[in-house]
């Protein structure tokens, strides 16, 4: 049984050794925050003007598309304009004219601010993607010391998991269930060393008779307190 108290204890000091280096090896470090902010948005800055003359020339060949209905519209009502023949007929057609050359010009006016905005935005995106790279290039190395941190991160989490993939493969399924039940319920801290005959977690003494049973090694003993298992190593405790 202390075998397997080992293992378990080992299980998760290498699970909560990944996570610590997971975090750290993702987490951009607190001087370097404001240099990554600064990149990032003028990545987005970039991805936003692009998204942005998508749309735009998109809304142009719309625009472009009713103004061509507007004037096709125009020139019928002109053809019958000509036809009418009476004056409430030909008053009729002259609102039709009206409504539909107010939405001709109305339709050119978005047509041409949309030609501006385009121009503006592409001469922006332009300058943007013509410094991209140099600004990428700076960005990563004022970042280098973190990236070579990460992939010496990268290296050690190898290691650990595989580690992991063997003492869960070397621990019974039942008793893994039991451990990895306790990691979720108890935030990660499932297995706890006895310090000065006290559980190191929520330091509540440990009864005598439970002190007993973990020096003998023959069982799981729990917490009375928190519930979680007691590791007993006479080399720390």
């Amino acid at each position: 049984m202390s075998d397997l108290l080992g293992q378990l204890y080992r299980l998760q000091t290498r699970i909560r050794f990944v996570q610590e280096r997971e975090k750290r090896r993702d987490t951009v470090p607190p001087e370097l925050m404001e240099v990554d902010r600064e990149y990032q948005e003028k990545v987005r800055a970039v991805e936003g003007l692009k998204a942005r003359l998508t749309q735009a020339e998109l809304e142009k060949r719309k625009a472009e598309g009713e103004l061509a209905d507007h004037k096709e519209k125009l020139r019928k009502y002109q053809t019958q304009l000509r036809n009418v023949s009476s004056s409430r007929e030909y008053s009729a057609a002259l609102n039709e004219i009206d409504g539909v050359e107010k939405l001709i010009r109305s339709t050119e006016d978005r047509f041409l601010e949309l030609e501006e905005e385009i121009e503006t935005a592409r001469a922006d995106l332009d300058a943007r993607e013509k410094n991209l790279p140099e600004e990428t290039q700076q960005h990563e190395e004022r970042l280098k010391d973190w990236r070579a941190d990460q992939r010496t991160i990268n290296e050690e989490l190898v290691s650990a998991q595989e580690e992991i993939r063997r003492l869960e493969a070397e621990i019974p399924p039942r008793d893994r269930s039991e451990f990895h039940r306790l990691i979720d319920k108890k935030h990660g801290l499932a297995v706890v060393l006895v310090s000065h005959r006290s559980c190191s977690a929520c330091h509540v003494a440990i009864r005598p008779a439970a002190m007993q049973q973990l020096k003998q090694g023959r069982d799981i003993i729990y917490c009375d307190s928190c519930k979680r298992i007691l590791y007993y190593d006479p080399a720390t405790s």
